[in-house]
């Protein structure tokens, strides 16, 4: 019987230890198939700027979920050769080569990836065209995308999944090749050992991590003032939460488990002492695995709440865009009349009407690399306290006490198509019209919106009595807001007032054409970011299925002797959900820890607080891995209590 014969009986056998993970390559294919699908729909390319964001999120996630199913392989077929060590030494004592040994490894493994393809590839062509309905509903967009089939996604596809496939193959034939008869054997009779205390490692590992937290809080106003860009201080950050992660499970938590067990007090209560006994033995071979699962949690938790987040900009955002329903500058009575006519005749009615006033001029400050002048809006805390009143009711008098100025302070209204800010100035002096201010905060309100002609430019806040001074050298310019009713409809109507205004490109505004136009760059993020989480949620749980059940491999003689000399089965399962609780709870938490300094140190560049969007995700998370908690539990005790080959298809 050639090696590929032997394979297909192999594979056909072992079919239902593999469901999970063919389960789990199925689903990725499938998604996979959509998102390399969106930068081929020749029937998204005619949406222009539109199709844009949406081919920019698309390749973002696909090289994402390239790097995820790499490594969700690569810890899984770790995990398959393990599993059958014993039945490659029984190859081996039958004389079978090495090489063929191998080879028949390596083209199951071939098969199994193939049968997910098979599989996923036509499962991504039946959904397509509900994936390609949510992305368009999630973009607002009016058009209808039709059925379509992109040859060149299929093959993007097929080439990207070979080259992993091929790839794991050849590193399942290097395993098996380079074992050897006499270390398979020893492996059976290896005793475990403590891992090693390393104290080095441990403190490290805190002090990545609290050095990483603190980097992200504080990523606009960095210490000792480090000369780091925004883009350079995450990818530090990024890098000791990797390492902190990795030292964190690797040493600090011997470090305490191992505290724990000389407290007789704590450890020999009820069965802890097997539960934690079992984790700090098994740290010198899972740390890696633990630290995978923190950093998969982690990116579930960014991917889903940052989603969230950026649907609340979205939301919120548009009304510091468009203050008013129709926001205009620097037209004549005549033209005033006229608009107000047009909206009178049209099916909206008018619900408030308000004026805002404001100087421009000149402020100077050191940028970092020298002094730096541009132009400015100049206005007075009692005009934007006017403007807040009718424009956010609910929030103004929580604002304006943040906003409380002396004389010599004043406060930057960053312009509203700023979506990121990658440096801080609070603190420092800046010069307004000749006049020396301290800024005392940034923030993001709505008050000017975006306007062409004036909207690129930051807003600075003075008191009334500064501002009454700097309009006697100044020309006061105003600005006009109005709301009507159905913003989201008034398209037509702002078409017609700009029939009648005067240089309308840079002077009208309007909430309808900024909420289409949010909706559209925040859409495709929003859609793909949920599906992305989805994904990493999977590989979490898949990473932690392995892990785990690899420990009730090895734990079930060990729960069969204590049951032999007087241990019930009822102790033996709260010994599991203890050994199992600390493998999921500990990776958990870090792993919400770290999403939760993402989101944060996101809530700093973007000037926005996303505390809803944590909390939400934070929750969806709990819950999911409180369910998938108590299912593992089920499977990890019929596996150390019933016999093992009652229970291959895990």
């Amino acid at each position: 019987m050639n090696a590929f014969k032997i394979s297909w009986l192999l594979f056909k056998n072992n079919l239902k230890l593999y469901q999970f993970y063919l389960m789990v390559l199925i689903l990725t294919t499938a998604i996979y198939y959509n998102f390399l699908a969106v930068n081929f729909n020749p029937y998204l390319e005619v949406l222009n700027e539109q199709y844009v964001f949406a081919k920019v999120a698309s390749s973002l996630c696909s090289i994402i979920l390239f790097l995820t199913v790499f490594s969700f392989m690569f810890h899984a077929n770790n995990f398959f050769y393990k599993l059958r060590y014993k039945e490659i030494g029984t190859y081996m004592l039958m004389g079978i080569p090495g090489s063929k040994i191998g080879t028949v490894f390596a083209l199951e493994s071939i098969l199994l990836g193939g049968t997910a393809v098979i599989i996923g590839l036509p499962l991504g062509l039946l959904f397509s065209k509900l994936f390609f309905m949510l992305l368009s509903k999630a973009m607002i967009l009016d058009t209808q995308i039709p059925f379509y089939i992109p040859l060149k996604a299929i093959g993007t596809l097929l080439l990207i999944l070979a080259f992993i496939i091929l790839l794991m193959g050849i590193k399942n034939y290097r395993m098996v090749r380079r074992s050897k008869l006499i270390e398979i054997l020893n492996a059976v009779k290896k005793e475990q050992r403590l891992p090693k205390i390393r104290w080095i490692g441990g403190i490290a590992g805190v002090v990545c991590i609290a050095v990483a937290y603190y980097l992200a809080l504080n990523i606009l106003d960095l210490p000792f003032n480090l000369p780091i860009d925004f883009f350079q201080t995450s990818i530090l950050i990024l890098i000791l939460i990797c390492c902190g992660t990795y030292f964190f499970f690797g040493s600090f938590l011997a470090i305490v488990l191992n505290a724990l067990i000389q407290k007789k007090k704590v450890i020999y209560k009820k069965s802890r002492l097997i539960s934690f006994g079992n984790t700090l033995f098994r740290l010198g071979t899972h740390y890696r695995s633990l630290s995978m699962t923190a950093i998969l949690c982690a990116a579930t938790l960014a991917a889903f709440s940052g989603s969230l987040a950026l649907k609340y900009f979205a939301d919120t955002n548009t009304a510091v865009e468009a203050p008013y329903s129709i926001t205009y500058y620097d037209q004549d009575e005549v033209t005033n009349q006229k608009i107000r006519a047009l909206i009178q005749t049209s099916p909206h009615q008018i619900l408030a009407e308000h004026e805002s006033h404001f100087l421009t001029g000149n402020v100077s400050y050191n940028n970092g690399k020298g002094e730096h002048t541009e132009t400015c809006l100049i206005t007075s805390f009692s005009e934007v306290k006017k403007s807040l009143m009718i424009i956010w009711p609910e929030n103004y008098q929580q604002i304006l006490k943040e906003i409380e100025l002396d004389d010599n302070e004043t406060v930057s209204i960053l312009h509203s198509n700023l979506v990121f800010s990658g440096v801080s100035y609070i603190g420092q002096d800046f010069v307004i019209q000749g006049r020396d201010y301290n800024l005392k905060k940034v923030m993001k309100v709505p008050f000017i919106g975006e306007l062409e002609g004036i909207g690129h430019n930051d807003t600075y806040i003075v008191t009334d009595n500064q501002y009454n001074e700097l309009k006697e050298d100044g020309k006061e310019m105003t600005l006009y807001g109005i709301n009507i009713t159905d913003p989201e409809d008034s398209m037509s109507l702002v078409k017609k007032i700009a029939g009648v205004m005067k240089n309308p490109s840079d002077n009208l505004n309007s909430y309808a054409g900024q909420y289409q136009y949010k909706y559209y760059l925040i859409g495709a993020f929003y859609f793909m970011g949920l599906v992305m989480a989805v994904v990493f949620m999977i590989s979490t749980f898949s990473t932690m299925y392995f892990k785990i059940l690899s420990d009730a491999i090895l734990d079930r003689e060990q729960y069969k002797i204590l049951m032999k000399i007087g241990v019930t089965e009822q102790e033996i399962a709260k010994s599991i959900y203890t050994q199992v609780g600390i493998a999921f709870i500990l990776p958990v938490l870090l792993g919400i820890l770290h999403g939760t300094m993402a989101i944060k140190a996101l809530e700093s560049c973007i000037h926005y607080q996303f505390t809803g969007s944590i909390l939400t995700g934070v929750g969806v998370l709990l819950l999911a891995m409180t369910g998938f908690y108590l299912f593992i539990c089920k499977k990890y005790r019929d596996m150390v209590v019933k016999r093992w080959e009652n229970h291959e298809s895990f």
